[in-house]
């Protein structure tokens, strides 16, 4: 036997697989697990004077869209629950109040709203999908309540009037009804901000922006009831209202 052989082989052997499980243990610490929730909203759905939380979770924290943003499969509702530094809190196997299945129709994003002010809370969900009118992949608003358990649909828009990035629901001329307020894409791929009211069986659209240039972001609190309307354009952020059916944008 070369023992002189043996001898530099052990060091370099031990050197190796110590190196290995450094480095696995690096890519382990490293990682950061994704959450399951994709997105949530706190309201008082059934009118108790309690807010319930509503959350849209995945089988698989890396399902996306060709836009990278992720999407779900499941809505849930919890009466009980808590929020910690600004994440639903909820026991473990603790069960939802309800569980709705959606993944036929991709759901990105919930909010909750009065959007037709029968006094009765709706949910609205942004989905991905086709439209019987509209045979393209895209995002609609879809609005239900929950009756009985299920979802009953109110409104299952195939489109707003252009393709938008963002919405949100806002009582913006203080009407105790929430309007839809979106991003839209122009022909010229500029954004237009555009404000709809409901019209008994469907939005209609009740203001609009001039065309805006460049990034613009909702920085309302998207996962409650806020007090104002905050956007971003360009890096800079403005406060939105309306005067006179105008949409005004206010540097904040």
């Amino acid at each position: 036997m070369n023992i002189k052989w043996l001898k530099t082989a052990v060091p370099v052997a031990v050197i190796l697989l110590t190196s290995v499980i450094l480095l696995a243990s690096i890519t382990i610490i490293g990682s950061k697990p994704k959450s399951d929730i994709i997105s949530w909203f706190e309201a008082d759905i059934d009118n108790d004077n309690n807010n319930e939380l509503l959350i849209i979770t995945t089988t698989d924290p890396d399902m996306t869209l060709e836009t990278g943003e992720p999407y779900g499969v499941y809505i849930k509702l919890y009466s009980d629950y808590k929020i910690v530094n600004n994440k639903p809190n909820l026991k473990k196997n603790h069960e939802p109040d309800y569980v709705f299945d959606l993944s036929e129709i991709k759901p990105l994003k919930i909010q909750a709203g009065d959007i037709n002010g029968d006094g009765i809370i709706e949910l609205a969900v942004c989905v991905y999908k086709t439209a019987e009118f509209h045979p393209v992949l895209a995002k609609r608003p879809f609005f239900y309540d929950i009756t009985d358990g299920e979802l009953e649909p109110i409104w299952l828009g195939s489109r707003l009037a252009r393709p938008f990035v963002d919405y949100i629901l806002f009582d913006v001329d203080q009407d105790g009804i929430d309007e839809i307020i979106s991003i839209e894409l122009t022909e010229n791929k500029n954004k237009m901000i555009v404000i709809y009211d409901w019209k008994g069986f469907g939005f209609e659209v009740k203001t609009l922006s001039d065309e805006l240039e460049g990034e613009i972001a909702f920085l309302t609190n998207i996962n409650c009831r806020d007090d104002s309307i905050l956007v971003e354009i360009e890096g800079e952020k403005y406060q939105l209202d309306l005067d006179d059916n105008r949409i005004l944008l206010s540097i904040y």
